[in-house]
């Protein structure tokens, strides 16, 4: 299947008024961020890298989804996946490094999965991610 690209408009709370999506996921969460009490500002064009190794030994550079920025001035970093997305090797590694880099800064990273059609945000700190 084939992910569903676009540009929304109209954004009030991102930078430059409008945003490229790379799924039907982010563009729904674009819309809830729009929504979502507490954002000041939110944007995919951060130039944020982030460095991961798959099953620890490839390395590779990840591009987190969203920046967001809270009026009390806090930041997170948002990933969004789909439900296809959530078993793969990479998505687990791109989730242990991206909490990782926000620790190191004091910001926060939060996954957004989408099962059956709903959003739901986990914050996946390091030992959420190592519990059995």
């Amino acid at each position: 299947m084939k992910a569903q690209k676009g540009l929304l408009r109209g954004m009030k709370k991102n930078p430059q008024g409008e945003s490229k999506y790379d799924s039907l996921l982010e563009r729904d969460y674009m819309l809830e961020l729009e929504s979502m009490g507490g954002v000041k500002e939110w944007t995919k064009g951060h130039n944020i890298k982030i460095p991961y190794k798959i099953f620890g030994i490839l390395p590779h550079n990840y591009l987190p989804d969203f920046l967001i920025i809270f009026v009390d001035g806090s930041k997170e970093i948002h990933e969004t996946k789909g439900a296809g997305f959530l078993a793969w090797a990479s998505t687990h590694a791109k989730r242990y490094a991206g909490d990782k880099w926000c620790k190191q800064r004091g910001m926060i990273y939060r996954f957004i999965e989408n099962s059956k059609g709903a959003l739901f945000t986990q914050n996946n700190n390091l030992e959420n991610l190592t519990k059995a």
